[in-house]
């Protein structure tokens, strides 16, 4: 693979994100969540437009977001390439969006997370396989449940509005 998939780089556009967790089949194995991530071209791990070094640790932390119209699972990522790390937050939205849920079902029972470096038109820079233990998996799973159960509670006082849940999070995170 020489560049993020045809459907990767279109979400990625249309969100107008530069870190995205995403459902593909990779070479026709089995569905797998991916992390995509795009460098911005003055990103200081990029020499002379090439990824410095490899591979890379990654740290990876979930949480639930109680708001009160949705509940989201919060995914934080820390990649440790040269000179300063690359960060990013993901935020999934389970009852909402399908391939949100079915990201976050894939991380419960992947042995691994495929990672994606590009730069910023999508050309793949770096890539590696992130190793997922029981415990990130069950963790995942648990969120996951969570997430269900009181986004079920919600729906029930009819003030589910997933909508209203992202863009305050988004903007209590002072992304838009």
């Amino acid at each position: 693979m020489s560049k993020f998939p045809d459907e990767v780089i279109v979400a990625l556009h249309e969100t107008q994100l530069t870190l995205s967790c995403i459902p593909v089949q990779i070479d026709d194995q089995s569905w797998q969540a991916a992390l995509f991530y795009v460098l911005p071209p003055d990103a200081p791990c990029l020499g002379k437009g090439a990824l410095m070094g490899g591979p890379f640790a990654v740290g990876i932390e979930a949480d639930t977001v109680e708001h009160e119209n949705a509940t989201l699972i919060e995914i934080g990522i820390d990649i440790a390439v040269p000179v300063e790390p690359l960060q990013g937050t993901l935020l999934f939205l389970t009852g909402h969006s399908t391939p949100h849920h079915e990201a976050l079902k894939l991380l419960t029972t992947q042995q691994d997370i495929p990672l994606f470096l590009g730069d910023q038109h999508c050309n793949l820079l770096w890539q590696q396989r992130v190793p997922l233990s029981d415990a990130h998996r069950d963790g995942f799973k648990q969120l996951l449940d969570e997430a269900i159960a009181r986004d079920a509670v919600i729906r029930m006082t009819s003030r589910y509005d997933p909508d209203a849940a992202f863009a305050d999070s988004l903007q209590s995170r002072r992304l838009i």
